[in-house]
């Protein structure tokens, strides 16, 4: 009789080792599947972010070229082989001034402007940068002229070049500043831009990933317990045979060797 419970309780045994042999297969397959599912979340949203970080970095090149090109700054205003400070946006206040005109005070203390128009100053823009002065006129004894220019311009005319030259490069150190003033204004609102921006993608991230991990840590719980359930349900089939051993040990016969 004892050996009959003894062989029942193996066979339960066993059926329910292959049992949760079979749930232990289930749940980690669908650990894995989650798991897998969470790394794909995961990959999506650092692809996400990654976007951010290069969207606010072409914002702000983007912006630096807008305020240079809105001041006359750009590029394009630039001689990269000139040394003399000239360049697109000081020729271009300098004209803007010499058509308007330049006041000076003549030797008798009367008040005047000279203007020079856009052709004298091409012409004039040419030599200066050609030479970097105004070359002057060779009197006869050998000398050269402190009033007088070889090409005709008169003295107020070139007093009124360098005045508007001097001018328009304070006013291109003025444009600078506000330049940079304004990009570094622009590129502090993108950097709070980008902050609220991975703000709000890491709450969609945490919801999407909420339901997720949930569902993996109840599989997780489920399959430790399964393991704890199958090592029991392993020492107590090992303890069940080996009563069946010893059991059918005592109920074979001796035939009289006992």
């Amino acid at each position: 009789m004892a050996l009959l419970l003894a062989m029942f309780q193996k066979m339960r045994l066993i059926r329910e080792k292959n049992q949760a042999t079979l749930d232990l297969t289930k749940f980690s397959s669908k650990y894995d599947r989650v798991s897998k599912n969470i790394e794909r979340v995961n990959k999506r949203y650092t692809g996400l972010f990654a976007q951010l970080e290069s969207q606010a970095k072409q914002m702000q090149s983007n912006a630096k070229i807008m305020f240079q090109n809105r001041f006359g700054m750009g590029m394009g205003s630039v001689d990269l082989y000139n040394y003399t400070g000239m360049n697109g946006f000081v020729a271009g206040m300098m004209q803007q001034a010499l058509e308007s005109g330049i006041p000076y005070q003549d030797k008798n203390g009367n008040e005047s402007t000279t203007t020079i128009d856009s052709s004298k100053f091409k012409d004039m823009m040419a030599e200066y940068m050609q030479y970097g002065r105004f070359i002057p006129k060779e009197l006869n004894d050998g000398k050269y002229s402190t009033t007088e220019y070889e090409k005709g311009w008169t003295q107020e005319e070139v007093n009124a070049f360098m005045k508007a030259m001097n001018g328009a490069k304070l006013q291109q150190q003025q444009a600078q500043m506000a330049c940079n003033n304004m990009s570094q204004a622009y590129e502090n609102n993108v950097s709070i831009w980008l902050e609220a921006a991975k703000a709000q993608l890491e709450a969609e991230q945490d919801a999407a990933l909420e339901p997720l991990n949930y569902e993996q840590t109840m599989w997780e719980l489920e399959k430790e317990q399964t393991e704890q359930r199958l090592a029991r349900i392993k020492a107590d089939l090992e303890s069940y045979t080996q009563l069946c051993s010893e059991e059918a040990k005592e109920q074979a016969p001796k035939f009289g060797l006992g």
